[in-house]
């Protein structure tokens, strides 16, 4: 790999400093400080509001409000998820695909595990709406099983954009053109481990890089998932 450029700035965000919450039936893991979770260093990363690394046990529900005006991605990586907006009708979300709403301050939807036995794992990612190119009330599929290539979450080439996601053999590089230098690129490990621009991260670390034209990785493990999202600062 390529040495990392002098001028680019990174943060790294330790998996085992996340901050926690923890309910009956439901436990959160917070990249980002949110809610009463407040500690130094952990401001959210240019439009990148929120990273939280949700699990709901079997048959339990959880609420989420919202007093902001956001683009909401939900990206279930065990299991499906149930989402109840109140307007009469839920639908599901399974693993493989991805769901983004626009909301409104005073909106919320209820998010419950159907399964009778099986914990269900999922990412709940929040945007700055006003810069969002994903569509709203959206379900987008990619499949895992084309390893050692990122496959776009959602696709929007007219963006400066972006959000992208891998699955990769140990040893394998990777590169990720940056769709603008001047945006934001934060690098979340889902599986396994990762150098990325010399650096090594592990299972639910992340990586918030500026100024930089490409982001260069190599999977340290089998079957190691990697998670790369583009925004403006």
């Amino acid at each position: 790999m390529i040495a990392v450029q002098m001028d680019t700035e990174a943060q790294i965000f330790l998996q085992s400093l996340r901050g926690q919450f923890q309910a009956e039936g439901y436990r959160a893991f917070y990249t980002f400080n949110f809610g009463h979770y407040k500690a130094e260093n952990r401001e959210p990363s240019g439009d990148l509001l929120t990273l939280n690394d949700e699990t709901l046990l079997p048959h339990c529900s959880c609420k989420v409000p919202f007093d902001e005006a956001v683009e909401v991605i939900l990206l279930p990586l065990v299991g499906a998820i149930e989402i109840d907006e109140g307007r009469g009708y839920v639908r599901y979300v399974d693993s493989g695909e991805s769901l983004s709403l626009m909301v409104e301050p005073g909106d919320g939807f209820l998010l419950t595990n159907p399964y009778p036995e099986q914990a269900i794992n999922y990412l709940q990612i929040r945007l700055l709406n006003s810069n969002s190119p994903f569509q709203d009330n959206t379900i987008n599929t990619f499949d895992l099983n084309d390893k050692n290539t990122l496959i776009p979450i959602w696709d929007a080439p007219a963006s400066q954009q972006n959000l992208v996601i891998g699955k990769y053999e140990g040893r394998q590089d990777g590169v990720y053109l940056c769709k603008n230098p001047g945006n934001q690129v934060f690098i979340f490990i889902i599986e396994g481990a990762f150098e990325v621009q010399n650096r090594l991260l592990e299972k639910r670390d992340g990586l918030s890089l500026k100024n930089l034209q490409q982001v260069e990785f190599e999977a340290l493990s089998n079957d190691a998932i990697i998670l790369i999202l583009e925004t403006a600062r």
